[in-house]
């Protein structure tokens, strides 16, 4: 599927899942159960939409190509932020003031991150590269792969989460966006040098260590 138009279809079930949660008003217990981490609920659904809100942020601000650092695409993007040194407690932070800004109906908010990141793509060239977290430099549709990445993992997070505090949300992630995801996840392995250990983990000839990820 057309990076752009995996990435509305992500984004729409995201909004459908954080639309299928009663509201803080009508059970504030959910939004500070515990959710991923330090993050409770809120904190959670806030720092996945924050998948939408940096597109439209990103593609709104000036493109400074001279300050950048270019990678070619979503998998150069990956490994160059898996090698970050972000604080881990700045990261907690940001999760929980964006969650904080989600407000009183934090469905309406994150309709409204997806509409303000759907207009921006909607401008944005097919060639256009946009300027991103740490001076990285990529093409708009490979971040956007990111962005659907983001949504699945995160998304699936919450529905998890919500789950072991009592609220069961079925609305199913599109498969386009868990093949997308995993496609991903599968070239990051291969890239860091590690595809012949997930060849035989998903032909059944080995299993992958406890714990390992691709990013």
């Amino acid at each position: 599927m057309d990076p752009r138009q995996l990435f509305a279809t992500t984004a729409a079930w995201f909004v459908e899942v954080v639309d299928a949660l009663p509201t803080p008003a009508d059970d504030p217990a959910l939004w500070t159960a515990p959710a991923l981490g330090v993050w409770d609920v809120r904190a959670l659904v806030g720092h996945t939409n924050r998948a939408l809100l940096t597109v439209a942020a990103y593609l709104s601000a000036k493109d400074s190509p001279d300050e950048s650092h270019d990678v070619v695409d979503a998998v150069g993007y990956l490994r160059a932020t898996a090698g970050s040194v972000a604080d881990p407690d700045d990261v907690a932070a940001r999760g929980v003031a964006a969650g904080a800004a989600l407000g009183s109906e934090p469905a309406a908010a994150v309709a409204l991150a997806r509409d303000r990141a759907l207009a921006a793509v909607d401008t944005a060239g097919r060639e256009a590269r946009i300027t991103v977290v740490g001076g990285l430099r990529l093409p708009v549709d490979e971040y956007l792969r990111t962005r659907v990445l983001e949504l699945v993992v995160h998304g699936d997070d919450l529905v998890r989460a919500v789950a072991g505090a009592g609220h069961v949300v079925d609305v199913a992630v599109p498969a386009e966006s868990v093949r997308g995801s995993s496609l991903l996840l599968a070239e990051a392995a291969v890239r860091r040098g590690d595809g012949p250990l997930l060849l035989r983990a998903l032909s059944g000839r080995g299993t992958l260590p406890a714990g390992y990820s691709a990013l």
